[in-house]
């Protein structure tokens, strides 16, 4: 079956073809012409010779499908050693090409037509096209396989692993040399290192990486490699093996833990007290970071009766849909009260619907309300039934649920401006200030759940601080909103995730740039009395794992949610690790993915490190840095007789549906923890080539007096692939360079 052959190579001639007068641009034209009638001949002949066909696929499928199968098992994807293999097979198959039209030019220049020629070569070029496209599914399904293999729980993928590893380690002294060889690796970032050893941790705790600082920073390394996934794996590895000499430069070098909540409401919404009253109230109580977020839609007052002690508190107030400068007011408002050092006010806006004008308030989403329990006690029991209802009513269409939106200026900016006219001048001259006044914000009106157009806004706006805005997941609900038993259409609505067109859209557009925290504690927020400890029902950690699994970057918080003028009256928070207290900080701590979340700020919290380098909040290349040795260093009031219980857990593969379990715990004494200078060291962990992971601890605390049991939860720190797997081109490359191997079936 000749059609079905490449052609012998043609011999290599350097003479350029004479009396011809046809130049290769000509050729190719004409070639262009007959592709046509060459590709229904082709499909032709494989019709009418099936049995020739079928060897012929069968072995081109056979060959690139093994050569696919050796590189996925053997070569760590995107990295030099793959780069470099999909490029040795690339030269052949141009050489190839370029021969074949060597050879059209000799065949007119001994008297072929240029009609017979490019007849020719048109089908050569199908079969080839057609040979290429056998290669493509060879390469791409051998790849997979081999990469599975090499992932796989027997010896076989223990093998695959160790080469994989010790390829990558090949590499990155290959290339941590070839940074220094260009001009040395000398790290930009305004952070310092961590202490070398635990014992030198203290309740100021140094500062580290941020987790994305080998993008962010402009160092000697990105000079060489362009900015991105090789730049942060030669930044993080030289970081993890001491190549990167840093230093502390003062106390702006030094970072410690800020408490406040990231969630709440002022009269303007659906809560009560103005916004600067309750921003005063919550710095008088020692609080260290106070958000307002009220909402952002007509409906939030709908759930509020007449004897709801927020109606008469409201009255007289409308609601800032109503008068959008209450927005303005709050920046104001929020900038009068911030001290910094002392007390940050910041100012959001809590997106999503709450209920219906006249009907119950339903802001617990699937919470039955609990407003009239005792003081320390609640009532509130998930409903299942009721929260799958709610999430999967017709009218949201692309999502439910709620998000914080943080500092965004577009749509509530505070500006002051002097009034102008003649009282103005008056005022000035006799050397009074005058009078300010805020501005409207702009307004910008999406339809409800439909967070792709929210996203279609906001990827053209910066927060007050000039950077990417952060969005907060509020109250989240995975359980009901992923549940089995309800029709794989109607789930995963929460966040917008169905107004994106998949999946992978609404992790790349949205929660990948813009989500940066989640809410793993509830705080009340229809319990208009003060607690002294968080009710079990306010605690979702399940929802927090859910959502790490859906591939989501996210440390957990603390929400508040007041609702009742107490910005403060609960003993949960979220805690800030940031460089100090101020809102650029705190907002950086946000962003950086700094958070913690506990029941009592008082009694118990910490930071989770990793390699005496990374911090929680870190997204670690697997590439550079293979294993990971986590240290947890817990604060608070540490009492001897307490009890902790410090478990580590883990999701080893994310993106498939099981959840994160406790790899490892720690049962120790307050005693203990004094004698390990509070920090307790868990067994390293290897990740998996080829496998997204993440890491967190939750620490429990139990009093030796009361036996109340606190709670708290760090941020992640993710081991994870950042360049991704092998590249299609490689993959394609590797299955055509296959063909080039001597093989039977093959007629040469």
């Amino acid at each position: 079956m000749p059609i079905l052959t490449s052609g012998d190579l043609a011999a290599q001639n350097n003479k350029t073809p004479s009396g011809d007068g046809v130049s290769t641009l000509e050729l190719f034209g004409e070639t262009a012409k007959h592709l046509p009638d060459a590709s229904v001949a082709f499909a032709q002949e494989l019709y009418n010779k099936p049995v020739e066909a079928a060897i012929h696929i069968g072995t081109t499928l056979t060959t690139s499908a093994a050569m696919g199968v050796a590189l996925g098992y053997v070569l760590p994807g995107r990295g030099p050693a793959a780069m470099a293999i999909g490029a040795a097979f690339t030269m052949p198959v141009l050489v190839h090409g370029y021969n074949r039209v060597q050879e059209a030019h000799l065949e007119i220049g001994r008297g072929a037509t240029v009609d017979q020629a490019s007849r020719k070569l048109a089908q050569e070029a199908v079969v080839g096209a057609f040979d290429l496209g056998l290669n493509l599914a060879g390469g791409v399904g051998g790849t997979e396989l081999g990469a599975r293999l090499a992932r796989h729980e027997s010896i076989i993928g223990s093998f695959g692993q160790t080469t994989q590893r010790l390829i990558l380690k090949a590499e990155n002294e290959t290339l941590v040399q070839l940074a220094k060889w260009k001009g040395g690796i000398k790290s930009q970032f305004t952070e310092s290192p961590m202490p070398t050893s635990s014992a030198e941790i203290k309740p100021k705790i140094e500062l580290f990486p941020k987790a994305e600082s080998a993008v962010e920073s402009k160092s000697s390394i990105e000079s060489i490699f362009k900015p991105g996934s090789m730049a942060r794996r030669v930044e993080q590895y030289s970081i993890a093996n001491g190549n990167i000499e840093r230093s502390l430069a003062g106390s702006d070098s030094q970072m410690q833990m800020y408490f406040g909540s990231l969630h709440g409401h002022s009269r303007y919404s659906d809560g009560m007290g103005l916004p600067k009253d309750l921003y005063a109230k919550a710095a008088s109580q020692g609080q260290h970071v106070t958000t307002i977020t009220d909402h952002n839609h007509a409906a939030a007052r709908g759930g509020i009766g007449p004897g709801d002690a927020r109606a008469k508190d409201q009255s007289g107030t409308p609601i800032n849909t109503e008068n959008p400068i209450e927005y303005s007011q709050t920046f104001a408002d929020a900038a009068a009260t911030t001290v910094n050092g002392k007390h940050v006010s910041l100012v959001g806006t809590e997106m999503g619907t709450t209920g219906k004008v006249g009907s119950e308030h339903k802001h617990s989403h699937g919470m039955v309300n609990a407003s009239s329990v005792e003081k320390g006690a609640s009532s509130e029991k998930f409903d299942l039934h009721e929260a799958r209802l709610e999430s999967n009513e017709a009218a949201h269409l692309g999502g439910v649920n709620h998000i914080n939106l943080f500092e965004v200026p577009t749509f509530f900016e505070a500006i002051r401006e002097p009034k102008t006219g003649l009282r103005s001048f008056i005022m000035r001259t006799v050397g009074k200030e005058p009078e300010v006044v805020v501005k409207p914000p702009d307004v910008v009106k999406y339809n409800d759940g439909d967070y792709k157009g929210l996203v279609d806004h906001l990827d053209k706006i910066k927060d007050t601080t000039g950077n990417t805005p952060v969005i907060q997941l509020n109250h989240p609900r995975y359980l009901a909103d992923e549940n089995p038993t309800t029709p794989a259409w109607k789930r995963g609505r929460d966040y917008g995730q169905k107004s994106f067109k998949n999946q992978q859209e609404w992790l790349d557009r949205f929660a990948d740039k813009y989500v940066r925290q989640i809410e793993l504690i509830k705080g009340g927020a229809l319990n208009p009395s003060p607690v002294d400890r968080i009710p079990t029902g306010d605690l979702d950690p399940t929802s927090f794992a859910g959502y790490i699994d859906k591939r989501v970057h996210a440390s957990p918080t603390f929400g508040r949610d007041f609702h009742f003028g107490e910005p403060v009256g609960n003993p949960g928070a979220t805690g800030f690790y940031a460089k100090s207290l101020d809102k650029p900080s705190i907002l950086e701590a946000m962003r950086e993915r700094r958070t913690i979340a506990t029941t009592s700020s008082k009694n118990l919290s910490g930071l989770l490190t990793a390699n005496d380098r990374f911090i929680m909040g870190s997204i670690v290349d697997q590439s550079a840095v293979p294993s990971l040795s986590l240290k947890m260093r817990i604060e608070g009031n540490i009492d001897p007789a307490a009890n902790y219980a410090v478990k580590l857990w883990g999701d080893t593969k994310i993106g498939d549906g099981k959840l994160a379990e406790v790899l490892q715990q720690r049962d120790l004494s307050g005693a203990d923890l004094l004698s390990q200078a509070q920090t307790v060291a868990f067994d390293a962990i290897t990740g998996k080539v080829g496998h997204n992971s993440a890491y967190y601890v939750e620490v429990q605390r139990k009093d030796p007096i009361t036996a109340n049991l606190d709670r708290m939860w760090t941020a992640p720190i993710w081991l994870e692939q950042l360049a991704g797997g092998h590249s299609l081109f490689t993959r394609w490359m590797t299955g055509s360079g296959s063909q080039l191997l001597p093989v039977p079936n093959q007629q040469r």
